[in-house]
């Protein structure tokens, strides 16, 4: 066990250098990101797979329903204010498997009238048949999660170049539809007896968070599951204090729309708080199983580097010139930025200082002496020196640009939504409690 963590460790390492020296140290032209990948992974390829060998023939199997399943993966991500969170009141994630589908829009409705949010794994061809169903999801403060493209089983999981492929499709198409991109994703018929630990390591590398779940509805054992049967299914379920539930929106599941209000119901019943899967949830993912159910040739290095390239590429892309209006709702008042007013990189959006304090209300003050600038809030003051504003010395530049959601922090108000059409970004924030 000491020596499975000290591979697992080294290559989390290395995996950390590569992403880095990739994305974050300085310009790096396409061909010497390919030759500095090729040469790491030359080397990696062989420790990681030395390591998956030595970790699945010694691991229980899981049963698919996710009764006792594990975290396999933890995605170098520091997890703690999440679970402090759930330990303090037990969490469930509803998850919608499938969709979207015109079965969505009655999802969204009961979800909206409960007053709680859910994660959709969508699939790529449902995307492209019902992007505005995909918008809404995502403009009705829901998550979004990649389900690949057209969940054929022996596609998938017979070539994991396949599943890659299907896999940025889906992201293509949900970037299209929706204009935001996700890491979130959930394998058609969760991970147990189709993932190996090879399809695990690519998609972490590439920066995909693979979620399973722990309560399966039973709404996909056959077609027409009736609806008492789901709400039994889930009823029955163990329970811990935190749940990420299996359900299906597609157009066969019209009986999964009608149990989720009693679903709900349940939950609200245990105390349970309702929340959407992010990057920064500890996923639930599956053991691996003792043998998979497919015959196929082990992910190769070349794979792994084609996903990685793509993610790299597609987060990393430069941000292109704004074509969305930008509306912010602070309590009662509504702050609109047309597009060449604000602008947006590494996704922080920067506004005009005296614009966003004038519409909140506020006042500012220039010091022309000593190159300030003070913006007064809510009674929140808060002061920028010419070189932060953007000048020289005391010369304080004539349009001076903050970032959005750090400057409504020290004016003690806080963005709790965001939502993203074709045509405009919209924001809803309001005043903290402190």
């Amino acid at each position: 066990m000491a020596e499975l963590m000290r591979l697992l460790m080294q290559t989390a390492l290395c995996l950390v250098v590569i992403w880095f020296g990739l994305l974050g140290a300085g310009p790096v032209t396409e061909r010497q990101g390919e030759v500095a990948l090729d040469a790491a992974y030359a080397g990696l390829a062989s420790e990681v797979a030395t390591a998956a060998e030595r970790v699945a023939p010694g691991q229980a199997v899981q049963s698919e329903e996710g009764a006792g399943s594990l975290i396999l993966a933890d995605q170098l991500v520091d997890y703690s204010a999440e679970e402090a969170k759930a330990a303090a009141k037990p969490t469930v994630y509803l998850t919608f498997d499938d969709g979207p589908s015109e079965l969505t829009k009655e999802v969204l409705a009961i979800l909206k009238r409960e007053e709680v949010k859910g994660t959709f794994f969508m699939l790529g061809k449902e995307v492209k048949q019902y992007p505005g169903i995909a918008r809404q999801v995502l403009q009705e403060g829901h998550a979004i999660g990649n389900h690949t493209y057209n969940h054929v089983y022996g596609e998938l999981y017979g070539d994991f170049a396949v599943f890659a492929k299907q896999v940025m499709d889906t992201d293509d198409a949900i970037f299209k539809a929706t204009g935001v991109r996700t890491n979130l994703l959930r394998a058609p018929g969760g991970t147990f007896g189709n993932f190996d630990q090879g399809y695990f390591d690519a998609l972490a590398k590439a920066g995909y968070i693979v979620n399973d779940w722990n309560v399966d509805s039973g709404d996909s054992k056959r077609v027409g599951v009736p609806e008492k049967e789901i709400i039994s299914a889930v009823e029955g379920s163990r329970l811990s204090g935190k749940v990420v539930v299996l359900m299906h929106d597609s157009s066969i599941h019209g009986e999964s729309v009608k149990a989720l209000p009693e679903v709900i119901a349940f939950f609200k019943k245990k105390g349970y708080q309702f929340s959407v899967l992010t990057d920064q949830v500890k996923p639930i993912q599956f053991r691996l199983a003792a043998t998979l159910k497919w015959k196929r040739a082990k992910v190769t290095a070349a794979e792994t580097l084609t996903l990685v390239q793509y993610t790299a590429k597609t987060r990393a892309k430069p941000a292109a010139p704004n074509t969305q209006s930008l509306l912010v709702h602070a309590g009662e008042r509504e702050l609109q930025f047309a597009p060449q007013e604000y602008s947006m990189q590494s996704g922080t959006i920067a506004v005009p200082l005296r614009q966003l304090a004038i519409g909140l209300q506020g006042i500012i003050r220039l010091d022309m002496t000593n190159g300030i600038v003070e913006a007064v809030v809510n009674n929140q003051s808060v002061s920028w020196t010419a070189s932060e504003a953007g000048g020289s010395g005391k010369s304080l530049p004539s349009r001076i640009m903050v970032p959005l959601r750090e400057t409504l922090q020290k004016f003690h108000i806080v963005i709790n939504r965001i939502a993203v059409t074709a045509d405009r970004r919209e924001i809803w924030a309001e005043p903290s409690a402190i």
